[in-house]
């Protein structure tokens, strides 16, 4: 569903990531782990159109979108759950899952897709009405979770989820990226919770200096003696 290929981004004279290659297959969980500054964002905001790289081509379902803009993304199917949530925190949970739906024409797919993240999430719908911005950091990443999904993306980048939260929060976080699969949801997950990331994913790209450094699967990349001491030790 996703190709990658010697994707780099840079900012000015920064370079960001160099030579990235991933690919992501329909169905799947894959994750990409690394410490803080390793590139992980900027990978997931070349992918949704945020960034433009300065080489290396993104096909998604076959077609190359490199270049293509944000929102024309999100009508073809793909999603970004940012870092830092992005939720309007005047707006209520309701008004804010609206406003993840706003490509969507059908009005009836729209209310469906609203009562899917309620049922993801029921605390939700018990504060539909409530401001985003007076909620737990736990139950804004929910909202944050279900904006990313209203788009109805066929593939949904997850940047960060944990960040900053609870472990009985990541514990559900992990559940419902779980649960992705019976959507019939893609999911890339990026991390720096190695434990979230190996405990749900199919494969795991470990990314540092903006490179990739191992790609595996997570069983494999627990027995890695290197893996786990610079990578899976926190």
């Amino acid at each position: 569903m996703l190709e990658v290929s010697n994707l780099v981004v840079r900012y000015g004279p920064f370079l960001a990531c160099d030579a990235i290659n991933l690919s992501v297959k329909a169905g799947e969980i894959v994750g990409l782990i690394g410490p803080n500054g390793a590139g992980k964002s900027s990978i997931a905001r070349a992918i949704a159109g945020l960034v433009t790289p300065a080489s290396g081509s993104i096909h998604f379902e076959g077609v190359n979108i490199l270049g293509a803009p944000s929102h024309m993304l999100i009508r073809r199917g793909l999603s970004l759950v940012p870092e830092g949530r992005g939720l309007f925190p005047h707006m209520s949970v309701e008004e804010n899952l609206l406003m993840g739906g706003y490509s969507l024409i059908n009005q009836e797919r729209r209310k469906a897709l609203m009562e899917r993240c309620y049922e993801l999430f029921p605390i939700m719908k018990q504060r539909r009405n409530q401001m985003v911005g007076t909620m737990s950091g736990g139950q804004q990443q929910m909202v944050a979770v279900s904006v990313g999904l209203m788009g109805d993306p066929k593939l949904c980048i997850f940047d960060e989820p944990s960040l900053g939260l609870a472990p009985i929060v990541i514990q559900q976080i992990g559940e419902t990226l779980e649960g992705m699969r019976k959507l019939d949801l893609t999911v890339l997950l990026i991390e720096q919770n190695a434990k979230l990331a190996t405990t749900v994913a199919d494969h795991i790209y470990v990314i540092s200096a903006g490179r990739i450094q191992h790609h595996d699967k997570p069983q494999a990349l627990l027995q890695n003696p290197e893996v786990l001491e610079k990578f899976l030790s926190a």
